[in-house]
C-alpha cells in the first residue's frame, strides 16, 4: 500500500511541475489559430490546456466559449462565458456572447438581461443593439426590435446588417415597402453582402416582382454558386415566371448540395405531381417521409398521389397515418372517406365524414376552440408534425465543420488495458509504473477496445512478452496477444488465472469481460449467418424470429466480480454501463455511467455514452449537458449529435 502511495505522490508532484511549465500564451495562440481556421474542436483542446495552466485567466474560458458556440454547444458556451464573468465581471464581450448563446437556447429573458447589462457598460455599441433587436424579434416584439435597430443605425448609419435586420422586422410588420427600402440601403452600403441581395429578392417575390427577384438571385449566385437557399428561392421565381423545368433543375441542385433537405424534396414532388409524373413524385414523397417520418404533409400528399393512381389501400394507410399524428386534420378524414367509398366501405366512409363534420362544427362554434386545439397540439410538439427538415447551409461550410461530417453516431466502445501509441488513453499509477519499467514503444493504458477493428494496431508480440521478468505480467500480455489473434479460450483462461492478483487482477478482469463480450457477439453473428443460408426455405417472418441476440451474461458476471473488488474504478463502472446498454437496461446503464463520472470527472466517453442513452430515454436537456462536456473533453462526435438535436 505504501508503494502505491509513493507512486501517486510522485505523479501528483510531476503534474504540478508540468502545469508550471506549460506555456499559457502558446496554447492561447494555438487555439486562436484553430478558431481562425474553423478547427473548433482542436481549439477547445488548446484552450483546455491554457485554462489548466492559468485557471484564473479569463481569456481561455472566453475563447473556448466561442469555439463551443461555433459547434452548436450553446449550453457549454453559456457555462464558459459565465466562468469568464466570474473572473472578469465587467467584460462586455462575455455578456454579449452569453446573451447570443442564451438566445439560441431560447432563454430569451436571460439573453435580454445580458444585453441590457452589456449596453449599460457600452451604450454606443451598434452590435449590442443589433443582438438585443434579434432577441426581441424571437419574442415577436417587432416594434421594439425596430427601435433597437434604429438605435444601431443612429450609431452607424452605414451598417448593412442593421438595415437587413430592420428590413426583416418590417416585413413581419407587413411593411413590405419599408422592408424593401431597408434591403436597398443594405445593398447600397455593402454591395457584396449576399444576405442583403437574397433577402431583397425574397421580399420582391412577396411583392410579385418576379423578374427583379430573379435578377437578385442570379447576382447572389455569381457571388456564391454553392448556396442552397439561393437556388431554392430562384426556383420559386422560375415557377412564378412559368419555367417549370428551370425550377426543377434548381430544386435538384439544392438536394445535391443538401441531401436531407426535406422541404425541397416536397416541393419537387408537388411539381412532378402537377406534371403527372407520378413515379418520380412518389419516390420524392418517400424521401420526405424517410427524413421526416412524423410529418403529416408528406403522408397527406402521398395519400392524394396514391388516390390519383388508384392504389386505394396505400392511400387509406397514408390518410390513417395523418389522423394518428393529427386527429383533428379535417381534410384527412374527408379524403379517407372518399377512399373508403372507392373501396365500397360505405359504413367506414360515413363514419369518417361524420367525424370530419364534428371537428368542423367544433371549430366553427367558437374562435376559442381553434386556440384550444392549437394549444393541445403545441404540447404534443406541433412543429414536429408540420415542419420539414431544411437546413440551408452553404456547401463549402458543410465540408469544413465537424458538425456536418459523416461521423457515425454510436456509443463508444468499452475499455481494455493494452499497449497503445494513440493520443487518447487513460492512465493510473500502476499502469504508468509498468510502462516505465518495461520501456515500451507505447504506453500500457486504458484504451477503447478496437481489437476487432481491421485497423487495430498490435504492440504485443513474442519479443515484448519474453522481455518481461514478472511472470504474472507475462501471462497478462499473453492474454492480450491471444485476444488479438482470436484465441478466445486461451485468452480467457490466461486472464481468468489473474483475477485475484492484487496488482493485475483489475486489468485482467476488465480484459476478460471485454473478451467475453466480443465472443458473445461473434457467436451470435456466426449462428445468424448460418440461419441465413436457409433463407429461400423459410418465410420472412420465420427468419426474423430466429435472429439471436448476444448473451452478455458471462461478461456481466465477470465485470460484477471485478467491481466488487474495485468499486472506485471508473473504467469498470463504464464497462458495466456498456454491457447494460447492450442488454437494453437503459436506466441501469445511466446509473453506471454516472458512477464512472463520479470517480473520474474527465472520463469523456462516460459523458458521451450517458448522453446517447439519455437521448434514447427522451431526456434531451440532460443529454445536451453531457454532450457539451464530452465535446469539451475531446470527443468530436458529441458536436455532431448536438447539431442534430439542437436545430
Amino acid at each position: 500500500m505504501k508503494r502505491f502511495a509513493i507512486i501517486l505522490f510522485f505523479l501528483f508532484l510531476s503534474l504540478s511541475e508540468l502545469c508550471a511549465q506549460i506555456n499559457h500564451k502558446h496554447y492561447i495562440l494555438m487555439g486562436k489559430l484553430d478558431l481562425s481556421k474553423e478547427n473548433y474542436a482542436e481549439a477547445i483542446q488548446n484552450f483546455n490546456i491554457a485554462a489548466i495552466a492559468k485557471p484564473n485567466d479569463f481569456e481561455a474560458y472566453f475563447l473556448r466559449g466561442i469555439a463551443k458556440y461555433s459547434l452548436n454547444d450553446y449550453t457549454g458556451a453559456v457555462d464558459d462565458f459565465s466562468r469568464t464573468l466570474e473572473i472578469h465581471p465587467l467584460y462586455v464581450r462575455a455578456y454579449h456572447y452569453r446573451g447570443v448563446a442564451n438566445d439560441r437556447l431560447s432563454n430569451y429573458a436571460d439573453a435580454m438581461t445580458d444585453f441590457r447589462k452589456a449596453i449599460s457598460l457600452d451604450p454606443f455599441s451598434e452590435e449590442l443593439h443589433l443582438a438585443a433587436g434579434a432577441t426581441l424579434m424571437h419574442l415577436n416584439d417587432y416594434p421594439n426590435a425596430v427601435a433597437e435597430f434604429d438605435t444601431a443605425l443612429i450609431i452607424n448609419p452605414e451598417n448593412a446588417n442593421a438595415y437587413i435586420s430592420r428590413g426583416i422586422a418590417k416585413r413581419y410588420l407587413e411593411d413590405l415597402d419599408g422592408a424593401l427600402s431597408d434591403m436597398n440601403s443594405a445593398v447600397y452600403y455593402d454591395y457584396f453582402n449576399i444576405e442583403a441581395v437574397v433577402r431583397r429578392g425574397m421580399i420582391e417575390l412577396e411583392r410579385e416582382e418576379y423578374q427583379s427577384a430573379m435578377d437578385d438571385f442570379n447576382a447572389a449566385l455569381r457571388m456564391d454558386n454553392d448556396n442552397p437557399l439561393i437556388y431554392f428561392n430562384r426556383a420559386l421565381a422560375y415557377l412564378n415566371l412559368g419555367d417549370t423545368i428551370a425550377a426543377l433543375n434548381d430544386y435538384e441542385r439544392v438536394n445535391i448540395i443538401d441531401q436531407r433537405n426535406a422541404l425541397t424534396y416536397f416541393n419537387r414532388a408537388l411539381v412532378y405531381s402537377m406534371l403527372k409524373d407520378y413515379d418520380v413524385a412518389l419516390a420524392l414523397y418517400n424521401k420526405v417521409i424517410e427524413i421526416n417520418p412524423d410529418n403529416i404533409y408528406g403522408y397527406f400528399n402521398r395519400g392524394i398521389l396514391y388516390y390519383q393512381i388508384k392504389q386505394w389501400d396505400n392511400a387509406e394507410d397514408d390518410f390513417t397515418k395523418v389522423i394518428e399524428l393529427f386527429p383533428d386534420f379535417i381534410d384527412a378524414w374527408m379524403n379517407r372517406a372518399v377512399v373508403k367509398f372507392e373501396k365500397n366501405d360505405i359504413k367506414g366512409a360515413e363514419q369518417d365524414q361524420w367525424q370530419a363534420k364534428q371537428i368542423m362544427a367544433f371549430v366553427s362554434e367558437d374562435k376559442a376552440n381553434v386556440d384550444s386545439l392549437y394549444n393541445h397540439y403545441s404540447k404534443m410538439d406541433y412543429n414536429k408534425i408540420i415542419s420539414f427538415e431544411s437546413d440551408f447551409v452553404s456547401g463549402n461550410r458543410q465540408k469544413t465543420l465537424v458538425q456536418f461530417s459523416d461521423i457515425k453516431i454510436q456509443p463508444k466502445a468499452s475499455f481494455i488495458v493494452n499497449i497503445t501509441d494513440n493520443s487518447r488513453y487513460y492512465l493510473d499509477a500502476t499502469l504508468s509504473q509498468i510502462s516505465q519499467n518495461m520501456r515500451l514503444d507505447g504506453k500500457m493504458a486504458y484504451v477503447e477496445n478496437d481489437i476487432l477493428d481491421e485497423n487495430h494496431k498490435s504492440f504485443v508480440n513474442d519479443q515484448v512478452i519474453n522481455s518481461v521478468d514478472n511472470l504474472n505480467l507475462s501471462i497478462f500480455l499473453n492474454g492480450i496477444y491471444n485476444f488479438e489473434i482470436y484465441n478466445y479460450q486461451k485468452g480467457e483462461n490466461l486472464f481468468a488465472s489473474l483475477l485475484d492478483d492484487p496488482v493485475l487482477g483489475v486489468y485482467a478482469g476488465i480484459n476478460l469481460a471485454a473478451l467475453q463480450y466480443a465472443k458473445a457477439e461473434l457467436i451470435v453473428n456466426d449462428r445468424n449467418y448460418d440461419n441465413s443460408i436457409y433463407i429461400t426455405q423459410k418465410r420472412a417472418s420465420e427468419i426474423i424470429t430466429t435472429q439471436e441476440k448476444p448473451d452478455y451474461q458471462q461478461s456481466l458476471n465477470t465485470i460484477t466480480y471485478v467491481l466488487a473488488r474495485n468499486s472506485h474504478n471508473p473504467y469498470v463502472w463504464y464497462n458495466m454501463g456498456n454491457i447494460h446498454l447492450q442488454m437494453q437496461e437503459f436506466n441501469k446503464a445511466v446509473d453506471d455511467y454516472t458512477k464512472a463520472i463520479q470517480y473520474d470527472r474527465n472520463l469523456a466517453e462516460a459523458y458521451y455514452n450517458r448522453a446517447l442513452t439519455l437521448l434514447y430515454l427522451n431526456k434531451k436537456s440532460q443529454a445536451i449537458k453531457d454532450l457539451s462536456k464530452a465535446g469539451e473533453l475531446g470527443i468530436q462526435e458529441a458536436y455532431v449529435v448536438l447539431k442534430r438535436f439542437t436545430e
